[in-house]
Order: structure tokens, then C-alpha cells, then sequence
């Protein structure tokens, strides 16, 4: 078995601590079979996964504890089983303020399948969206501490950690990263010259954890006239890289290729939510701005392309608007918009300066909350490209369920891509899954 040993030493001090220091102990988790066979040509297995999660609860007075353990085998992307600790925190309560401390997941979003604001912990998309999305984001070690008066209360992050986002450039669900780059030489005189270099990609630059790379945040919860709203901001470096960019000279001064080196830059970011229930419907949004922002672009002429990193600085916007609604007394249906644009575009930037996606997610509950279908439909209108999920549930007793589900994807175009999100990279991952769970 492949243990991390940090993870296994620091998992076995916390329970020690937990069980030596709390009045109440409780002991939980599940274990979970799931299958995912693709289907079409080779219309070969895409998962043989099995996972043993156990939690660990406990209580004291003013204070509570939880950690989190993953064992994990899955014979199709690695013969090994392995151990992570997936959570461990401690949560230390008082009148008006409260602390959270420890390897924690912090939710600051309300988009479905969809991260706007909630982006303080990475994502894990080294299976996209085949994976639970209760797996998909990734904990980090942090201190929460959050004021509280009344309606109203404010969150203060502490990150000494940084962790990037964990991204497949190879296998099943890999991101399109191109082996060339084209473009058109400008050579004077209104002549150009086609030309196709090779793309280098040299390891990534992690930063290292401290101070001096501390990343923190603020947001301010309010309930105002039957409204949450929630004000946020962060300054955080970029979980997913910015390639950065460096041309190789050839012999005689013209370009012979293109190094790429990944990176993650500092960011600000200021965002706001709200949610509001009117009768049977309740209206939902988030907005999040970037003052500044790199983009992939194509330099005007061979004398910048030799100067230039290809990344190009301009603010950046998103939002979403949603609605809930309970359509019957077992279906109830969410809808949702999403806009990103760039500004200041310049059409030398890679990506379109505008990104418009719509959702549509179907919930139903029957046969005395026993079986319970879903149905999950992501479609990009810039790219042409979707997501559609449709799964159901049953619950055979209160500890063992069985799920079966199927995703599609498509559209779109893999060569124009440039980390805009287009589920057309995957029009080959179309699945059948199957899920076996038993909760202890």
C-alpha cells in the first residue's frame, strides 16, 4: 500500500489528540464501488475504483474536531492503494467569534457545476466531472476566523499553503495541450510567412509555502430585507497555470521554438452573492471582477514575439443569475445563466472576449424518498459544447445505495480551446457508471 507518511503521522497525532482531549467520539464513513465503462470505440473501462472513507467526529465543550481519511485503489489509473487525508480541522467556538483550524474546503459560491466565487480551494478535474462533486474540490490548510453579531458576520482567511489545481495532461481526461503553435510572420512590405513551431513544455513553478506567499481573503455575510448577500474579496495566486512563454532563436535570428513554463501569478479578486426565496421560488446569483488578469495572445510581430511572455493583462469579469423552483411535490428544477467577458479586449488574445453557458438541473425524490433521478445539462453557447448527466438513486436501506448514471459530452472545438471551458475536449468519454455504497 502507497501511504504518504506526513499524512498518515499527522492523521494518527490528530486522532490521538481527538480521542485523548473530547468527552464524545463518533466514528463513521462509507465504503464505495464505482464503475465507469466508456461507450464508444474502445469502448473499454475508464474506472475500477474502490474507496474507504472514514470520518472522525468529536466534541468537547466550545470546541469540535473532524478528520477525514481516504483510502483509495483503482486499477485503472494506478495499481496502488493509497492514503490522504483528506480533511482535519478544529473548530474552536465562542460567543462572537469562531476558528476554524486545519485542512478545511471553504464554500463561497452558489453557481451549480459552475465556480465563480468559490475558488479559495483548488479543484481536482484530474477525472473532470466523473468523479463526485463533493470530491472535486481539494482541502487546504488555513485559519477561518469568523466575527459574528446577530444576521451579520465576517470570514477572515489565512492560506500558508498553496496547491494548485490537479489537472490530467495525459490519458482519458486529459486538457487539450498542444505539440505546435501557427501563426504568420510579418516580414515587411506586406509579405508574410506561415510558420509552425514546436511547443516545449518545461516543469511547472510551484510556489513555496509562507509569509511571503500567504494568501488571505475577507468576506462579509448579511441578511438585509429577506436577502443573504455576502461580499467578498481575495488575493490569491492562479490555481490553474498561466503558460508562460519563451521563443528558442534558431541559427539565423528566426524563431525555432516555443518554451512554455507554467506559472501561477497573483490575482485580486472582489466578488458578491445573493440568494432570495419568493413564494415557491428562490433567485440566486454571484459576481466575481479581476482587475487584472493574463490571457494567451499572439504578438503583432517577430520584434515583440521575442520580448513577450504571450500572456497579456486585462480585467475579467463573470456572473450568474439563478432560480429554484419546487415544479411538483418530488421535482424540483434549477436554472442558471453564466457570463465571463474580457475587458479591454484586443483581438490578438487567444480566447473569445465573451463566454455565455446555461444549466439546467432536474431533481426528483419517490416511492417515499427512495429513488431519486437527476438529470444535469451544462451547455456552452460560445463553443457549442455540452454537458448532459442523468443518474438515479436508490436508496435499498438507510446504509446501502445504489446509483447508476451516464454522462455525454460534446460540441464544440478542441483546437480552440485556449483554457476556455469546452466539454468537446471529451466527446470521447461518453459513459455508463455504476455505484455501490454502504455508510457505517
Amino acid at each position: 500500500m502507497k501511504v504518504g507518511k506526513k499524512n498518515f503521522v499527522l492523521a494518527a497525532v490528530i486522532l490521538c489528540l481527538f480521542e485523548i482531549g473530547f468527552a464524545d467520539l463518533e466514528l463513521h464513513g462509507f465504503l464505495r464501488n464505482h464503475n465507469a465503462f466508456r461507450l464508444v470505440d474502445p469502448n473499454d473501462a475508464m474506472l475500477l475504483r474502490n474507496r474507504m472513507r472514514l470520518n472522525t467526529e468529536l466534541w468537547g465543550d466550545n470546541i469540535y474536531g473532524f478528520a477525514s481519511l481516504d483510502f483509495l485503489n483503482d486499477v485503472v489509473t494506478d495499481s496502488h492503494t493509497s492514503l490522504n487525508l483528506r480533511e482535519a480541522y478544529l473548530d474552536i467556538y465562542s460567543k462572537w467569534v469562531d476558528f476554524r483550524i486545519g485542512k478545511q474546503q471553504v464554500v463561497w459560491g452558489k453557481a451549480d457545476g459552475y465556480f465563480i466565487n468559490d475558488i479559495v480551494n483548488p479543484l481536482d478535474l484530474s477525472l473532470f466531472l466523473l468523479q463526485d462533486f463533493e470530491d472535486i474540490r481539494m482541502a487546504t490548510t488555513m485559519l477561518n476566523t469568523k466575527l459574528h453579531t446577530g444576521n451579520h458576520s465576517l470570514e477572515i482567511l489565512v492560506i500558508p499553503e498553496f496547491k494548485p489545481m490537479n489537472i490530467d495532461w495525459k490519458g482519458n481526461w486529459a486538457f487539450y495541450r498542444p505539440d505546435s503553435f501557427n501563426f504568420a510572420m510579418d516580414l515587411g512590405g506586406g509579405q508574410l510567412m506561415a510558420m509552425t513551431l514546436p511547443l516545449d513544455y518545461r516543469e511547472e513553478v510551484i510556489p513555496r509555502n509562507g509569509l511571503k506567499n500567504m494568501e488571505y481573503g475577507l468576506k462579509l455575510n448579511a441578511f438585509l430585507k429577506g436577502t443573504d448577500i455576502s461580499l467578498i474579496y481575495l488575493k490569491a495566486r492562479e490555481d490553474q497555470p498561466k503558460m508562460k512563454k519563451t521563443v528558442v532563436p534558431g541559427n539565423i535570428g528566426i524563431p525555432s521554438a516555443i518554451q512554455l513554463t507554467p506559472i501561477h501569478p497573483w490575482f485580486t479578486f472582489y466578488g458578491m452573492n445573493f440568494s432570495r426565496p419568493l413564494g415557491m421560488f428562490v433567485f440566486r446569483g454571484e459576481g466575481g471582477y479581476y482587475p487584472s488578469r493574463l490571457f494567451d495572445y499572439v504578438p503583432a510581430d517577430q520584434a515583440e514575439m521575442m520580448t513577450s511572455d504571450f500572456l497579456l493583462d486585462r480585467p475579467f469579469i463573470q456572473a450568474m443569475l439563478g432560480a429554484d423552483y419546487q415544479l411538483t411535490g418530488d421535482i424540483t428544477i434549477a436554472i442558471q445563466g453564466i457570463q465571463e467577458r474580457i475587458l479591454n479586449y484586443s483581438n490578438t488574445i487567444l480566447r473569445d472576449e465573451v463566454a455565455s453557458l446555461g444549466s439546467l438541473v432536474l431533481n426528483g425524490s419517490f416511492f417515499n424518498q427512495t429513488v431519486a433521478p437527476m438529470l444535469l445539462t451544462l451547455y456552452n453557447f460560445t463553443n457549442e459544447s455540452y454537458l448532459i448527466r442523468l443518474s438515479a438513486d436508490w436508496k435499498y436501506s438507510d446504509n446501502f445505495t445504489v446509483s447508476l448514471g451516464a454522462d455525454f459530452l460534446g460540441g464544440g472545438s478542441m483546437a480552440n480551446s485556449y483554457g476556455q471551458f469546452d466539454f468537446g475536449q471529451f466527446d470521447k468519454n461518453d459513459n455508463i457508471y455504476l455505484k455501490l455504497r454502504y455508510n457505517f
